[in-house]
């Protein structure tokens, strides 16, 4: 049975901790309107001339509208086969969890009471990690890509403590592929940090003290019920976020869906669904808009949580729900708004259903300037003229990316043939389709009118349905995109050959600690130098790549007599904030000598360096780039 809103109480906030974005643990100043009675009549485009009032959460006053959503989640939570997505565990049945390290056995932690011959499955702490793990990973990675990582790294560590010891070169081998590595070191050191306050913190308890002993008010931060031992993971906002790679998103999203506590989380998803039941014109990237889009969020979970102070379900679910909403339904372009469960409480569907009527602002009521809002931006009605043409996958069925392309507008004449009322556009859609050969009988001419009526009532219902969604896509604003800078670079391939061997090796270097793929292994690279955003051309490539393999030192040979093989052409790579060109040379270095066993082929000073058998050059941490470039050499030696 879905999950049903709890009876709405008097406004009483649940939350342990504040949930201000620029500060969690300081009272927010609400710059949202209170709840109102009223609702605010709907804004009309173009001007969409409202009170600040206007953006008032209509979720707030409309419990079926919340019970709504909730239920259309129950049905639909399972359908992308999310391996994170499991039924809530009440915290207060538990009071710790079980582990395979061999670090911190299973019995020096206490057991869970409702299920201790399982109590893996069922414990919180386990669930909470399992929740770090995936959002951490679906952060800059689509949910497809990220479920085979997710259920790699939960089989090999599945609780924190399993994570907490092992060495990155562990965890960045598992991460291999997924991209933003810094996200793995930021796991990896965030867990370890873990476990020490806790066990700091135990040996506080099982001493008889108290860390807040001199009037410190911090022992919220792992729960003041004396369950100090239930497990490493925190509870709260504000304790989570105190460790690496875990912000107010993240830390929102453990506390609510792992633990029950009413914390909002804000994604671009959840961005796209407040801005539009808000009617929010705004960048949605702005620090201003997300604080006010925050604020929302808070209220709301607030809201549907209830005045019970004890955790639930109900938090973990709504803001999954919302989420979902935004992914599935609430999309970017293309918006299936007759899918929606709470279209209904939607500012923006409103006023798309406004505008596809054709009503204009003289039928609504007109705020005086003071009273207006300060905080949507004005809407630029030649966005209307950006239509979707599909729906929001990246590709189409030929796997060509999709573009968004200008209305004919030839046939109207100017852009406020947009606004045309839905009768004129049924009478014409009805004069066009009538024009048809009839039967000569009365009865088939009744049963065909009739036909033709519900066919242009459908036709009808589907044209008025694609404007309410073009305009619903317009918000949030779209903020100008910034030019993505280039960097060329030379990617140096040296194959190391051995007198009477078969087998060969491969130079491989280890990147800075910090930084773009930091400690990532990669083959000798060069970047390229540019004046005035012009590469060097190509022709000076291969003397260029010689002197820098010459330059080399620390690989045990001197490199200045590699040969070049040949080039392999070029790659791009392109990295969120940078488009990379990578210009791939493959050289040779034969040594007369026999393969010595004593040799030794690691050079640890910074930069690390090492030859690598071929068989083994797969299994190093490379970066998705040095593989693709690694691919193409191995294409390269089969055909030659």
């Amino acid at each position: 049975m879905p999950t049903r809103v709890p009876p709405t109480r008097k406004s009483k906030s649940t939350s342990k901790t504040s949930t201000s974005a620029p500060s969690p643990g300081k009272p927010y100043n609400h710059t949202l309107p209170p709840s109102i009675l009223s609702p605010v009549p709907t804004a009309i485009p173009p001007s969409r001339k409202h009170p600040q009032s206007y953006h008032e959460p209509l979720l707030l006053n409309d419990k079926a509208a919340c019970d709504a959503l909730l239920t259309w989640f129950d049905g639909v939570k399972h359908s992308r086969g999310m391996p994170w997505r499991k039924e809530w565990v009440d915290p207060s049945a538990h009071r710790g969890i079980t582990t395979t390290s061999s670090k911190y056995p299973t019995h020096d932690i206490p057991i869970s009471k409702a299920n201790p011959l399982n109590a893996q499955s069922e414990d919180p702490s386990t669930r909470a990690y399992a929740i770090w793990i995936s959002e951490t990973m679906l952060q800059q990675t689509r949910v497809a890509a990220a479920i085979p990582y997710f259920e790699k790294w939960m089989a090999k560590w599945p609780t924190v403590f399993d994570l907490a010891a092992v060495k990155e070169e562990e965890v960045l081998s598992v991460w291999k592929g997924l991209g933003y590595y810094g996200r793995a070191r930021r796991l990896l050191e965030a867990a370890k940090g873990m476990l020490a306050a806790w066990e700091e913190k135990k040996k506080k308890v099982e001493g008889g003290k108290r860390k807040n002993e001199g009037g410190d008010d911090d022992d919220d931060d792992w729960d003041a019920n004396d369950e100090d031992l239930r497990g490493p993971i925190p509870f709260t906002v504000g304790a989570l976020m105190k460790f690496p790679g875990i912000g107010r998103y993240t830390a929102g999203a453990i506390s609510s869906i792992a633990f029950g506590y009413p914390e909002p989380v804000v994604d671009g998803n959840v961005v796209r669904v407040l801005t539009r039941q808000l009617g929010l014109y705004v960048d949605g990237k702005d620090k201003k808009s997300l604080d006010l889009i925050w604020e929302a969020a808070q209220r709301l979970i607030e809201h549907v949580a209830g005045e019970t102070s004890s955790p639930s379900a109900i938090p973990g679910l709504w803001n999954q729900a919302v989420m979902e909403l935004g992914a599935t339904v609430c999309t970017p372009r293309a918006p299936k708004c007759e899918m929606c469960p709470v279209r209904r409480t939607c500012r923006a569907y409103m006023e798309g259903e406004m505008l596809a009527e054709g009503k204009t602002a003289s039928e609504t009521i007109v705020t005086d300037e003071e009273d207006g809002c300060g905080i949507c931006e004005v809407l630029d009605i030649e966005d209307l003229l950006l239509a979707p043409e599909t729906d929001d996958k990246e590709t189409n069925t030929d796997g060509k990316a999709t573009k968004r392309r200008k209305r004919d507008v030839k046939s109207t004449g100017r852009i406020s043939s947009y606004f045309t009322p839905m009768s004129q556009t049924s009478k014409k859609t009805a004069s066009s389709t009538t024009n048809r050969r009839e039967d000569t009988t009365q009865s088939g001419n009744t049963i065909i009118e009739d036909s033709k009526k519900r066919k242009i009532q459908d036709i009808s219902n589907t044209v008025k349905l694609k404007r309410i969604a073009t305009y619903c896509s317009l918000f949030p604003k779209k903020s100008p995109k910034n030019k993505v800078p280039e960097e060329a670079c030379l990617v140096c391939m040296v194959e190391l050959r051995f007198a009477g061997q078969k087998s060969s090796k491969w130079l491989i270097e280890q990147r800075p600690a910090k930084g773009l793929l930091a400690s990532l292994w990669q083959f000798p690279l060069l970047t390229l130098p540019q004046t005035d955003n012009i590469p060097p051309a190509p022709s000076s490539h291969k003397s260029t790549a010689h002197a820098f393999l010459s330059s080399l030192e620390r690989t045990g040979f001197s490199l200045s007599k590699a040969k070049h093989v040949e080039s392999l052409g070029s790659l791009v790579h392109v990295f969120s904030h940078l488009r990379l060109t990578m210009h791939i040379h493959r050289f040779t270095l034969s040594v007369d000598d026999a393969l010595d066993p004593d040799w030794d082929f690691m050079f640890p000073s910074p930069p690390a360096r090492k030859w690598v058998d071929t068989q083994d050059v797969q299994g190093e941490t490379l970066s998705t780039g040095m593989r693709r470039c690694w691919e193409r050499v191995l294409r390269s030696c089969e055909a030659g």
